[in-house]
């Protein structure tokens, strides 16, 4: 998953990466490796299947959350990408997405994985 833009806290993104609901999936990137997505993987497979991805990338003057990506990437030596499905209200009991994220999220995984089956 990944943070979408709280309509009450938009002031914590930039202008340009503000990922919404029902706007398909996220692309996580981060300048001090927060996440493992770099030039080479952040692509993935979404243009394959005319999805087209949103991007996140965390305000320089803000801390971010991390995921498990940087570390597998190191110990797998592997690229990889961090993405999910935009949501608000993330660790929360009351977290929310769209329905219309997951067809697109569907596709891309899908193609990923058809892909790599040769």
């Amino acid at each position: 998953m990944a943070h979408a833009v709280h309509p009450n806290y938009a002031d914590r993104h930039d202008a340009e990466h503000r990922p919404r609901l029902g706007g398909g999936p996220v692309i996580k990137s981060n300048a001090n490796q927060s996440y493992a997505t770099d030039a080479g993987s952040g692509a993935a497979r979404c243009a394959d299947v005319g999805v087209r991805p949103q991007a996140f990338v965390t305000r320089a003057d803000l801390p971010c959350g991390s995921t498990i990506g940087p570390l597998t990437a190191t110990r797998l030596g592997i690229a990889t990408v961090d993405v999910g499905n935009p949501m608000l209200s993330m660790h929360s009991v009351r977290e929310q997405c769209a329905a219309a994220d997951v067809a697109p999220m569907v596709a891309a995984l899908t193609a990923h994985y058809r892909a790599a089956d040769g």
